[in-house]
């Protein structure tokens, strides 16, 4: 037996023969456990991204996306699940069911909504819950009783079903209607019963060569009542021999500019306002004179249009709408 052969066979070989095979296993195993730990944290991650993904996608469609706001009109804010909610029963009473052009069209009546609320606020308007309370039930007929089993209770039930909303979206369109009524009814008693009136005798005609033909008989000394019986277009004038009774505000531009500094019982030149030529001789003015209801009506409209006007003016309106959003929208109402 050789030296080596003698040493490699003592105990303490052995064992170190041995540690090292061990310490060789412990290694391989130490990879293979890397190895499979590797793969379960792969997989987790790849699971998690999946569930990320998904609570994403949930609460983007169902809490970010509806809550966003997509008109801001000064202090008012619309948000998108509000515009889906009023975009059925806009769609049936402007005869259409979908379309980018319809999704457009209720923004802007949304827009005139936030101006008017902004109108209403500037004079004084606010409206609290209870006043949209109260509006509701003079909106449904009913008595204001709210509590459970009320008549009011059941008809309000019964027309958020019909109507598709929730509470607090009904509630919002009743307060931007309930806010108009107010400012037009405020509005009304700031125009009274009385004020300035022009009495105007009146001939119209297609070109201006037919107007200056008119006036030339007028100037002859024919009677223009006459000549506004046969010859005039206005209607409302001429089965009253031409004679037009109007608050100044009321005329077209064109003629106010040209009767503002004519005297009484002048005949004016032709003026063209409306599509026709006009002949006018101012009759009399009248500082004080009493309104038909029709008068009345038309300037709470001028004046309301007016305050509409002056407010979008005055505030900022800005839009985030898209194309997703109104898809949304779309996709929700139907």
């Amino acid at each position: 037996m050789t030296r080596r052969d003698r040493t490699t066979g003592l105990p303490g070989a052995q064992r170190g023969r041995r540690a090292a095979a061990r310490a060789g296993e412990s290694g391989g195993f130490s990879v293979q456990r890397l190895a499979r730990f590797g793969i379960i944290g792969v997989a987790v991650t790849a699971l998690l991204v999946v569930v990320a993904l998904l609570a994403y996608n949930w609460y983007d469609s169902s809490i970010a996306q509806p809550g966003k706001t997509v008109l801001r009109v000064g202090e008012e804010e619309f948000s998108l699940s509000y515009y889906a909610a009023r975009l059925p029963e806009f769609a049936r009473a402007e005869g259409a069911t979908s379309g980018l052009l319809l999704t457009d069209a209720l923004l802007g009546k949304l827009e005139e909504e936030g101006l008017v609320l902004t109108a209403a606020a500037e004079r004084g308007i606010v409206l609290s819950d209870d006043d949209v309370t109260a509006a509701i039930a003079v909106w449904l007929g009913v008595p204001l009783d709210t509590s459970r089993g009320s008549l009011f209770d059941s008809r309000y039930r019964d027309e958020l079903r019909n109507s598709g909303l929730s509470d607090s979206h009904y509630r919002e369109q009743t307060r931007a209607r309930e806010a108009e009524t107010r400012l037009r009814e405020s509005l009304r008693e700031e125009i009274g019963e009385t004020g300035a009136l022009l009495h105007l005798r009146v001939v119209t005609a297609a070109t201006l060569e037919e107007a200056e033909a008119l006036r030339a008989r007028i100037d002859e000394g024919e009677d223009m009542g006459t000549i506004a019986q046969v010859d005039s277009l206005h209607e409302e004038s001429r089965q009253n021999d031409g004679l037009w009774i109007s608050p100044p505000a009321l005329l077209e531009a064109a003629l106010q500019d040209a009767l503002a500094g004519a005297e009484e019982g002048a005949l004016l030149d032709p003026v063209e306002a409306a599509g026709v030529f006009w002949v006018i001789r101012l009759e009399t003015r009248e500082a004080a004179g009493t309104y038909t209801d029709r008068d009345i009506a038309e300037l709470t409209e001028l004046r309301f249009e007016e305050a509409i006007e002056a407010a979008r003016e005055r505030v900022t309106i800005e839009r985030d709408f898209t194309t997703d959003d109104a898809n949304w929208a779309i996709e929700e109402a139907s």
